[in-house]
């Protein structure tokens, strides 16, 4: 089955992203050896976590290619990641499995046109290589998935100053012409809330424990507001 995995903010500058971050009361894990990473995390006990990536839009180019060796929604993810601007930018969805021949077999059974398996890895900051996988819906509208970390990334404990406990939902735009598609994907989760909306992606992403919403402009363009009372679910935007 397949869940909310986490939730990926496109940065300028993930340095100073991080830098704020810390200022907001956030716990942040460098994705590699901080001069070198272009990535870092906010983990929580338990459920989604946060990924905040710098993504060259130089990339960009390489969606044709990328697309001929692993589909077409391979290609069209790393465009998507290589647009401009900051923000949220996707949500991920995971497996249990560290392999997604099984996941990418059931998903095309179920009608979804998604592309081939893309391996991958980086190098923590303590030198141990991480390594996953990842499968893309040909609309990148949708979330992609992605494996189970190979070794496992959470850490054993985790807190923040500000009082963040934990993801309680991520807002999750669609157009009407990609609902069908999204229930092919996946059924219902407990974090992720599908909204029919003409702007699409993440809206918002509400967390347990925050006080008051923070800053975007101080949290990579991230919208991160406390968690609303429990049953409702209308999206704030």
């Amino acid at each position: 089955m397949l869940r909310c995995s986490h939730v990926l903010c496109r940065v300028d500058d993930v340095e100073s992203t991080v830098s704020d971050l810390i200022d907001l009361g956030f716990s942040v894990e460098w994705g590699s050896e901080p001069k070198k990473a272009y990535n870092a995390f906010i983990w929580f006990a338990e459920g989604p976590f946060i990924e905040f990536f710098e993504f060259p839009s130089s990339l960009g180019m390489l969606r044709w290619p990328v697309s001929a060796v692993f589909g077409r929604g391979m290609g069209n993810r790393l465009a998507k990641w290589a647009a401009d601007g900051h923000g949220w930018r996707d949500v991920a969805l995971e497996t249990d499995d560290t392999d997604l021949k099984d996941i990418r077999t059931r998903l095309k059974a179920r009608g979804l046109s998604v592309s081939r398996r893309f391996r991958n890895s980086r190098t923590r900051p303590d030198g141990r290589q991480v390594h996953y996988q990842v499968v893309a819906p040909r609309t990148a509208a949708l979330p992609f998935v992605v494996s189970a970390y190979d070794p496992p990334q959470r850490p054993d404990a985790t807190t923040h100053p500000n009082g963040s406990t934990g993801v309680s939902a991520v807002h999750f735009g669609l157009r009407p012409e990609h609902l069908a598609d999204y229930d092919r994907l996946i059924g219902p989760d407990p974090w992720l809330r599908p909204h029919t909306s003409a702007v699409p992606g993440v809206l918002e992403v509400e967390l347990a424990g925050l006080a008051a919403p923070l800053d975007p402009a101080r949290a990579g363009g991230a919208a991160f507001v406390p968690a609303w009372p429990r049953g409702k679910q209308e999206p704030r935007l």
